[in-house]
């Protein structure tokens, strides 16, 4: 969806009904176009708005914060199988992509569909969960969604459900795959990411991130 004012409470909102899903009428994902009114520096701002507004409403659903698990700003270009990152069981993935030249999707595959729908999947595919997705992709194929990536003169998020269904789910995870069209090494994709743990409140996170430095410093990791 295309952002024409950049209202963090309604975009948390939004976020709110199409990623927290409890059911699969949502899609577990929401994909946000801020445009090319921005400087690095703004956009990574509104990542940091748009945790803590998600946290102040997780606090109030689930008397649960959200905690950095990571928080990167990285240069990409390397395809990914369908899978989940490695975090807490409950989790969401935002990817906040810069404008670049290089050419990219972003796969969500709906494993809770798959497991339910689907007859290739085994009866207790959920229990045997794993977080990257071996068998054939065309078994997730019905079950997938395309999210064209055109970065060439936009800032773009990308909000995911990143939970696995390890235990009793509060909200319901999605898999998720990058494809790099053409890659060139010769220019750059930068894509920030935070991955947030949602984690009870007296919960002690000892490798909290800080959020400053990302705001302040940018270092594009390798």
């Amino acid at each position: 969806m295309g952002i024409q004012e950049i209202n963090i409470k309604e975009i948390t909102q939004q976020c709110i009904n199409k990623v927290f899903r409890t059911n699969t009428n949502e899609v577990g994902f929401i994909h946000l176009d801020f445009g090319n009114n921005l400087t690095p520096y703004q956009f990574r701002s509104i990542m940091v708005d748009l945790k803590n507004e998600l946290s102040k409403f997780t606090a109030v659903k689930y008397d649960k914060k959200l905690s950095y698990h990571w928080l990167v700003r990285f240069d990409q270009q390397v395809n990914t199988p369908f899978h989940v990152d490695n975090a807490a069981n409950q989790s969401f993935l935002m990817l906040g992509y810069e404008p670049s030249e290089i050419e990219s999707e972003l796969n969500i595959a709906d494993y809770y569909k798959y497991a339910n729908e689907s007859n290739a999947a085994t009866k207790d595919y959920l229990k045997k969960f794993t977080p990257i997705f071996k068998d054939e992709e065309s078994e997730l194929a019905p079950y997938a969604t395309k999210v064209n990536l055109d970065q060439s003169d936009t800032y773009t998020i990308v909000l995911i459900n990143n939970s696995n269904p390890k235990s009793a789910p509060e909200t319901l995870g999605v898999f998720h795959k990058a494809v790099i069209v053409k890659p060139d090494l010769s220019k750059s994709r930068i894509v920030n990411s935070m991955v947030l743990n949602m984690l009870p409140k007296g919960a002690i996170n000892d490798n909290e991130l800080n959020d400053e430095e990302f705001l302040n410093n940018g270092v594009i990791s390798k």
